[in-house]
């Protein structure tokens, strides 16, 4: 049986999680300072060697994310950013747990638009960002979710379709994903 539900927090996901993930990021990769963990390149002293590392052991997007992240963390925004976003998590896991006491998943698309080709996006993040509109939700809730194929455009540029159960449900998205593609074959 399909039903709707309704799910206005969700409208925040996406900044929630661009606040919370580029925060958790950044202290995860703090550690990975050349010394005791992660590649070490070797400078002239100290201070350029660790630059030399940070600049060498983390591709562009790796950098552009922590530097967000300690930019969230930082003395004046902590409060302003990751608090809030931390406080809008629960209650978009809250909304979530009380929908999935009455419905098994949720169906939503993967991503707004088709799949882009190769390339098209990369000098534009933010797009890339945006594309993450549906999938964020699931991150932030801590939910089981899983993407499965659906078809394609007239050019053959892939579609899918996302799928979200309770915690620990796994088992009714596999169920479905399987029952979706014997359908579909």
């Amino acid at each position: 049986e399909i039903t709707d539900v309704d799910l206005p927090l969700l409208d925040y996901s996406l900044a929630v999680y661009y606040i919370l993930m580029p925060a958790e990021a950044s202290t995860n990769l703090a550690r990975f300072d050349g010394v005791r963990y992660g590649l070490s390149a070797q400078g002239e002293n100290v201070i350029d060697s660790y630059k030399k590392t940070r600049g060498e052991g983390f591709g562009k997007e790796v950098r552009r994310r922590i530097m967000l992240g300690t930019y969230v963390l930082s003395h004046g925004y902590y409060d302003a950013y990751y608090n809030k976003a931390n406080q809008l998590r629960r209650v978009i896991e809250a909304d979530l747990a009380k929908v999935f006491k009455d419905i098994d998943a949720i169906v939503t698309p993967t991503s707004p638009t088709p799949a882009f080709r190769a390339g098209e996006k990369s000098q534009d993040p933010l797009q890339m960002y945006l594309s993450d509109i549906f999938t964020v939700s699931a991150n932030i809730a801590g939910v089981p979710a899983i993407s499965i194929p659906s078809g394609e455009t007239r050019d053959g540029l892939p579609l899918s379709l996302q799928l979200m159960a309770s915690h620990f449900r796994e088992d009714i998205l596999f169920n479905i994903g399987k029952a979706f593609e014997n359908k579909n074959r």
